[in-house]
């Protein structure tokens, strides 16, 4: 994960879940500029302090993953690494994303649990769609390069990982959906129940009527029966923009 962000004296990292420092002292490896380490477990200090102490570029920051202000980082973090903490990878991302409103980390390399990775990089219009996956893929590029194999851990977990990354386009722009509260609620309310079609989860998510939510999806040219994970990304950001749909959000 390190040699493949490509790290150079111009970036500053970001790595969330340390841990005893496995992956932060292959990091510091690198030339990187700075290294942003967030842990919660205290009793870690032992483990990560000294090498703090004889590497001036790690910055250890003691907080809650989820509710930390990333952007409260200085310098800001040009990249994240990080082995994420498998029951929170989802709050974690949205949290990173949303801390950033006006655009934040160009690169993302984060090992996940296998099943969350599939999520992560469907995209649209799979059966695999998530919110969380739609707004990443709408923001950047995003793949899995790696997977990796329970095996290649001790003690064996009982799940298999694998890295995703994360390539956001340059400038702001592309930052604006994760802190689009309409765009949240748009993906969260069609999602709701994934079984359901969009009219059913409109109607029971925002008070569309059924009669006004098939006419919006006929206006986007979509059946009125469209499931939320057979939408394309193109149509999810013009249904975004539809004024139809932002004045119930």
């Amino acid at each position: 994960m390190a040699e493949r962000a490509g790290l150079t004296a111009s970036h500053a990292v970001l790595e969330i879940g340390p841990g005893r420092g496995a992956l932060t002292n292959e990091i510091l490896k690198s030339p990187c500029g700075r290294l942003h380490a967030v842990e919660l477990d205290t009793r870690l200090r032992g483990d990560l302090e000294p090498i703090a102490s004889r590497d001036g570029r790690l910055s250890l920051h003691w907080g809650d993953a989820v509710l930390f202000d990333y952007s409260s980082l200085s310098p800001p973090p040009t990249h994240v690494i990080a082995n994420l903490p498998y029951h929170i990878t989802t709050p974690v991302i949205w949290a990173l994303l949303e801390s950033f409103p006006s655009g934040g980390p160009r690169h993302m390399l984060l090992m996940v649990q296998k099943e969350a990775a599939a999520r992560l990089v469907s995209g649209a219009a799979s059966r695999e769609s998530c919110p969380l996956g739609i707004t990443l893929s709408a923001m950047g590029q995003v793949s899995a390069p790696r997977q990796v194999p329970r095996g290649a851990f001790s003690p064996v977990p009982r799940v298999d990982s694998a890295i995703v990354e994360a390539r956001f386009e340059d400038g702001g722009d592309a930052w604006r959906y994760a802190g689009d509260k309409k765009w949240r609620r748009l993906l969260a309310g069609s999602f709701a129940q994934r079984r359901k079609t969009l009219v059913n989860n409109w109607a029971a998510s925002f008070g569309i009527p059924r009669e006004e939510a098939a006419g919006i999806l006929a206006g986007h040219s979509l059946n009125q029966r469209s499931r939320p994970e057979e939408l394309p990304l193109g149509a999810w950001l013009a249904l975004s923009r539809d004024e139809k749909i932002s004045s119930f959000l």
